[in-house]
């Protein structure tokens, strides 16, 4: 049986819990791009933390089947972007998508090392006011995606709906993610 002072000692103890709407992300600055990530930081609606799948094959020990470990898979990482009157998100990721594949032909692709680039996404502590004692906000978790690039920059979809906002969802690939 839990006994509720203990929980809320515990959860206490580790600063409360760890909220959905308390992160950032930092996106590289491309040369000869003036739009500062911060811009994109204020415009992202909401990105996801990678995981990490085990993958695994059965193996028959004795009469029992086991499962092995062999290799893991990471899935791309989704952000999506509210686009204001100026497109300069788009522009943004259309000019990324540009450095990996020429926009005019002959298409040429471009090394990896000439278009990837880190992208950091951290969860913040936000802070709070305890009586007369401020506390700061901090970074609690940091993931970085190593050599990221856009794979996906999916179609904005325009309708008729009254006070609809267009959104840009865009998916980043990656080599490997680290934690800090």
């Amino acid at each position: 049986m839990i006994n509720i002072d203990a929980f809320k000692a515990y959860v206490a103890s580790k600063d409360g819990f760890a909220r959905t709407n308390a992160w950032q992300v930092v996106l590289p600055v491309l040369d000869g791009f003036d739009l500062i990530t911060e811009e994109l930081n204020v415009m992202c609606k909401d990105v996801v933390i990678p995981g990490q799948q085990i993958l695994t094959n059965e193996r028959i020990v004795g009469m029992r089947p086991t499962k092995q470990a062999y290799g893991f898979a990471q899935e791309d990482v989704s952000l999506t972007f509210h686009v204001l009157n100026d497109y300069r998100v788009k522009e943004y990721f259309d000019e990324w998508t540009g450095r990996i594949i020429s926009k005019n032909p002959p298409y040429e692709l471009n090394y990896p090392n000439e278009y990837s680039a880190n992208v950091v996404i951290q969860q913040i502590r936000q802070g709070s006011n305890n009586g007369s004692v401020d506390v700061p906000s901090k970074v609690i978790y940091t993931c970085k995606l190593e050599k990221a690039f856009p794979t996906t920059v999916n179609a904005i979809n325009l309708n008729n709906e009254q006070n609809g906002l267009v959104e840009l969802n865009v998916q980043l690939s990656y080599r490997n993610w680290s934690t800090t």
